[in-house]
Order: C-alpha cells, then sequence, then structure tokens
C-alpha cells in the first residue's frame, strides 16, 4: 500500500513539473520518473536508507548555510552522507541492539545530542579530506557530465586505435615510411572536428615542418553541416533576446562556419547597424574538451615511436592548440580582447582598425561585432601596407604586450577604403614586463648584430633561462648570423632556423614568446604571399629606424623605479633578521595554502584527541560504541598529514 501511495503522489509531482516545462509525452514521462523514485525508495527502506537520508537532508541544511561550506556543493553532499550512512548504521547494528535496552534519558541524549554532533564532526572531517585528496569528478560542476565525457572519450579513443590499426600506422612509424605524413592526416580526416582544425594548423607551419607534412595535411577541410534556422533562432532567442525585435535581417546561412561556430550576416533593428555574428555550437565545449585530450594522447603516442616526429614539437604545438581553442568557445574572452587591442591602438596611434564590439548583443555563445567591408589578404598589397602591417605586430609585442596569435591571411583585410583591419582575436598571446623586455633584448641586438644582447634576451624567455649556457648560446646565435646573412631574407632565415637551434639544444621558449614567434613566422609568410617586395629584414630595420630608443630605455628606468619605490617599504616590514641574514617566506600564495591546511588538520587532530581521551571516562553511553574507534582513526590519520606537512617544510629548497 505504502509503494502506492508514493507512487500516486510522485506521479502528480511529475505530471505537474512536466506540464510547468511544457514537455512532450508529459503522461508518460511523469510515469516513468514516478515508477523509479518509488521502486528507489522502498529498496533504500529496506537498508535503513530512507532515514539516511532524511537526516543527511536535516544536517545538510544546517551546515551548507555555514559560509565556509558555501562552495564545492558536490564535496559537502557527499561528506554529509556518508557521515550519516556510517553514524545511523553502526548505531542500529551496536548500540539500538543491546539485550537491554539502555534507559529512556539515555537514548534520548543519544538521539538529540550524539548522533548529530557525530555526523557534523564526521562530515566536516570527511569535506576536509575530500578537499586534501582533490579527485577530478569532484571538481568538476556537473559530474554526471563529468562521467558521460569519460564514457564518449572511452568510445573516441577506442574508434581512433581502430582506425590505427586498419591504416596500418604502427608499422609505417617504424619503417619512417614515405606514406607515414599522409596516412596521420588520414587519421586525423577520418577523426573529425578538432583533429581536421589541428591538421589545418599544421599546414601553416612551413617553418616547423617539413614539405611533405605540410602537403599531407593541407588537403584536409573542415567539413560541417550548418546549423538549422531553427536551431539558430533557439540559440538568439534563449541568449539575446527575441530574433525578430533584435535584427531587422538577418542571414540564415552562414558566411563562413566551423567545427566550433559558425558566421552570420545582419543589421540591428535600433541601432540600423549592418553587424557579424558569431554564433558557438550547442554542447561543442564539452565535445571538444574530450576530443582535445584524446589529441594530446595520439600526438604523444606517435612522439614516443618515432624520434623524428618528436624532434617536430608536435606535443607542444598541440598543447598551445588546446589551450587557444577553449579560449575561443568562449566568446567572452574574445571581446575582452578585441576591446583591449583596439584601445591600445588608439592610445599608441596604430593605424589599424578593429571591429567594434556590440556588447549588449553579446553572451559567452553570441558574438556580435562591426561589420568591416573589404576583402582579406588573398591579392596584391603595396609595401607600405605590409610595413604598416608588420610595424603593428611588433609593437604588440614589444610595447602594448598583447598580440594577435594568429595572423593568417583570412584575419588580416584590406577595408574597400585602403585601410587594413585586423579581425578575429579568439586567439591572443599576453606578455609579461619581463617576457616584454627580454623580447625586445633580443630583436634590439639583433639589429645591432650583438649576440651577447641577443643571448641574454633569449635566455630571458626561456623556462629555466638562469641555468642555460649562455657563451654557448652566444656562439650558436653568431653562426647563425653569419649563415643567414647570405640569404635573401635573412631575418627570415634567422628566426627559422634559431626555432630550430632552440630545439636542438634543449631548450624551451615561454608559452606566451613562443606563441609571439610562431605569429611572426606566421605573418611573415602572410605578408610575402601578398606583397613581392617585402622583406623581414628591411621591415625589422626600418621599425628599428622609427622605434625611439631612448623612450624605450626611459620607460624600462621609469619602471624599475616605480617597482624599486613599491618594493622597499614591503622589504622593511617583512624580513627576520637571524645571524646578519635576511629570510623571507616563500610565495604568499603557496605558504598561506600550506599553512591554512596545515592549521585546519591540526585542530581537527586536537579535537579527536579530546574525544578519543572523553570516550575512555565516559562508559555506558554511545561513546563506546563510536567516539572512541572514530576519535582514534581521525588522530592517526591527523597526526600522519601533520608529520608529512613539517617533513614538507623542513625539507631544503632547491
Amino acid at each position: 500500500m505504502f509503494f502506492f501511495v508514493i507512487l500516486l503522489v510522485c506521479f502528480i509531482v511529475f505530471l505537474l513539473l512536466t506540464s510547468f516545462f511544457n514537455r512532450k509525452h508529459k503522461v508518460l514521462i511523469s510515469f516513468a520518473s514516478a515508477l523509479v523514485v518509488s521502486m528507489l525508495l522502498q529498496v533504500l527502506e529496506q537498508f535503513y536508507l530512507s532515514s539516511i537520508l532524511v537526516a543527511a537532508f536535516l544536517v545538510y541544511f544546517i551546515i551548507g548555510n555555514i559560509s565556509t561550506f558555501k562552495s564545492n556543493q558536490l564535496k559537502l553532499s557527499l561528506a554529509i552522507l556518508f557521515s550519516t550512512s556510517i553514524v545511523t548504521l553502526v548505531l542500529s547494528f551496536t548500540y539500538f541492539n543491546q539485550k537491554i535496552a539502555p534507559p529512556d534519558a539515555e537514548i534520548l541524549r543519544v538521539m538529540f545530542i550524539y548522533y548529530p554532533l557525530l555526523i557534523i564532526f564526521i562530515a566536516c572531517y570527511a569535506y576536509m579530506l575530500l578537499n586534501l585528496f582533490n579527485f577530478k569528478i569532484l571538481q568538476a560542476t556537473n559530474p554526471l557530465l563529468y562521467i558521460l565525457n569519460k564514457v564518449r572519450a572511452w568510445r573516441r579513443m577506442m574508434y581512433m586505435f581502430w582506425i590505427i590499426s586498419r591504416k596500418g600506422l604502427a608499422h609505417l612509424i617504424q619503417q619512417d615510411h614515405a606514406k607515414l605524413p599522409y596516412v596521420i592526416a588520414e587519421v586525423l580526416d577520418s577523426m573529425g572536428g578538432v583533429f581536421v582544425k589541428f591538421a589545418q594548423v599544421l599546414s601553416t607551419k612551413k617553418d616547423m615542418l617539413p614539405a611533405n607534412y605540410i602537403q599531407a595535411f593541407s588537403s584536409l577541410h573542415d567539413q560541417v553541416k550548418p546549423l538549422s534556422p531553427q536551431e539558430l533562432k533557439a540559440i538568439i532567442d534563449t541568449k539575446i533576446g527575441n530574433m525578430d525585435e533584435t535584427y531587422e535581417s538577418f542571414g540564415m546561412e552562414p558566411i563562413a562556419a566551423a567545427s566550433i561556430g559558425q558566421v552570420h550576416l545582419a543589421k540591428l533593428k535600433l541601432a540600423g547597424e549592418k553587424v557579424v555574428v558569431k554564433i558557438l555550437r550547442p554542447d561543442v565545449k564539452q565535445k571538444m574538451t574530450v576530443d582535445l585530450d584524446i589529441l594530446i594522447q595520439f600526438v604523444s603516442w606517435l612522439s614516443e615511436r618515432s624520434v623524428k616526429i618528436k624532434s617536430l614539437g608536435l606535443i607542444q604545438l598541440a598543447e598551445g592548440f588546446k589551450q587557444n581553442l577553449i579560449e575561443e568557445t568562449d566568446f567572452d574572452i574574445e571581446a575582452l580582447n578585441t576591446n583591449l587591442i583596439r584601445k591600445a591602438f588608439e592610445e599608441h596611434n596604430i593605424r589599424i582598425r578593429v571591429p567594434e564590439i556590440y556588447s549588449e548583443y553579446s553572451t559567452k555563445q553570441i558574438l556580435t561585432m562591426e561589420y568591416i567591408e573589404g576583402t582579406s589578404f588573398t591579392r596584391a598589397v603595396t609595401s607600405d601596407v605590409s610595413e604598416r602591417v608588420m610595424h603593428a605586430f611588433l609593437d604588440q609585442i614589444l610595447v602594448i604586450g598583447i598580440f594577435h596569435a594568429d595572423p593568417h591571411p583570412g584575419n588580416l583585410m584590406l577595408t574597400v577604403d585602403g585601410e587594413v583591419a585586423l579581425i578575429d582575436f579568439g586567439s591572443v598571446g599576453y606578455l609579461t614586463d619581463e617576457e616584454r623586455g627580454g623580447m625586445l633584448s633580443f630583436l634590439m641586438g639583433y639589429s645591432s648584430r650583438d649576440t651577447k644582447e641577443m643571448a641574454d634576451g633569449l635566455t630571458r624567455v626561456c623556462e629555466d633561462g638562469h641555468l642555460l649556457d649562455e657563451k654557448l648560446i652566444e656562439q650558436r646565435l653568431s653562426r647563425l648570423l653569419s649563415e643567414a646573412s647570405f640569404s635573401p631574407d635573412p631575418t627570415s632565415v634567422m628566426m627559422k632556423r634559431m626555432m630550430s637551434m632552440i630545439t636542438e639544444m634543449g631548450m624551451s621558449l615561454k608559452p606566451t614568446i613562443a606563441g609571439a614567434f610562431r605569429a611572426i613566422i606566421t605573418l611573415d609568410g602572410t605578408l610575402s604571399s601578398v606583397d613581392d617586395t617585402y622583406s623581414l629584414s628591411a621591415t625589422s630595420q626600418s621599425y628599428a629606424t622609427y622605434m625611439d630608443k631612448g623612450q624605450v630605455v626611459k620607460e624600462r628606468l621609469t619602471k624599475v623605479k616605480e617597482q624599486i619605490t613599491d618594493y622597499i617599504p614591503k622589504l622593511l616590514e617583512l624580513p627576520i633578521l637571524k645571524e646578519n641574514k635576511i629570510t623571507i617566506a616563500r610565495e604568499e600564495n603557496h605558504s598561506l595554502h600550506d599553512f591554512m591546511g596545515t592549521l585546519t588538520v591540526g585542530i581537527f587532530t586536537v579535537i579527536c584527541m579530546v574525544v578519543m581521551l572523553a570516550s575512555f571516562v565516559v562508559q555506558g553511553e554511545a561513546m563506546r560504541f563510536l567516539l572512541a574507534p572514530l576519535s582514534i582513526s581521525g588522530f592517526g590519520v591527523g597526526m600522519i598529514i601533520l608529520i608529512v606537512a613539517v617533513i614538507k617544510q623542513l625539507k631544503p629548497k632547491v
């Protein structure tokens, strides 16, 4: 009878919910959902779990409102469910199963004092341990989606290895066969989506990859089915507002479509402006993240089996590709990048147009921007235009510190009135002052053929640069300068050979610096294809002449002065003098987190010890069944964590 009552109540509730949310097949969905819930409750009742769930909900309501626990709801709910289950089951099978029933007063104390206190105590401890171990599924915003993505990743991985075995890729790698790059291209093409996009990116890396790889990857095209008019309207109505009220006209046929999103032309109703609307495909970020992880595993698999492929640096390219592509799926980032560079161009009087962003018609999934009429850099341009573009790009790297990371021909436009425009800021690099200083030293050393300054600048932009042999780098750079001087375009040759030198010497550029060098080489290739007279060497020399070096030095000195003025008061406050030496704590973020973690574990360990001692004194109640074993185990775990923390603190820092 109880089962049918629950079934009826659940059916009515679900029917109301499906009607409210306007779902199809209301009766069928409601009945199926009610049946599942009723059966679940029936099963839980057999294992004392219905009472556990009720108690867990009440405790969650109590401590879930404490500000400390408001974040990470999944960890908190798991901790409470775990603690409620343990306490309820142990009490049920020990304390309440005694042959002689405890006095009523004792039962009341156990149920209304010890029981909730034990749940709260163990829940807090379990919550701390979950934070300490940091399981990935608990970090996910949607754990169910995390599990589904794992299943999809497994299926995609099996599919990829089936293609690899069918194409005989493993055998070709061992032979280093001439067909190898074409078979790799076939595997990427069969996987589709981001794999094809990665191949397209590789096809532009003429400075890094052999000609046969470039040829193989150039044949791949990202063929995707455009969103239907109904899907477009649903996305815009949900994210922006009623489509018919927002736009005077909207071109349903995309002017560009890719696996991430598509681009449409439209005209705003209120402003009357012609705009470009970029729309992100639904659920693309979750699917893309899975494929990007598989792509990196595939590239790593190739690199492990072939020294030649490993030397191409495909793993680093794949990791950079992943980071850039994830950023491209958040149009808030692209809007911010566009606005920052547009403002910087205006402040530095750089004569390159950047589209205006219409923020009131933009979200994370939809980006609305100014329509700039013109043609991409696929036809001939004058030397004045190519010089202006490269100067603007060097200004981005050396002066502004924000640069367009993908200046291929499609992202550069020549407008109808003869201006140059830069579009698509989904992939942008940010340079720190230190990185800009290193790049500036390198390029100024190159302009004056000072290999010492070039080596100094290069070590400053490399990972662990202070450990590198600067003299050896200086010698290699000197040889590269001599070799490049016999080329028609020494700077272009120098840049490309220097990237190879860095790989050969086992050096590693900082990610943003590697991106800056790759972007310079990409832009060099773009300008070379549209201007027969263009030369990176001549353009770099004209930029060095144009640049006010005195002003650059003055800016450097001013920045150093500001930093010293800022640091001295802090240094006077922080140092602890020991034996005439100044000892300063480690970086604030690490030391603070270590201290808070150790303090938290310490407090819980002390509580465990106090409760353990109390359990030895108090007899005859729930403490002898629960508090003693739980507090002993908690005290033991806490002491282990504290000992590890102390050893970590005492361990000499390299």
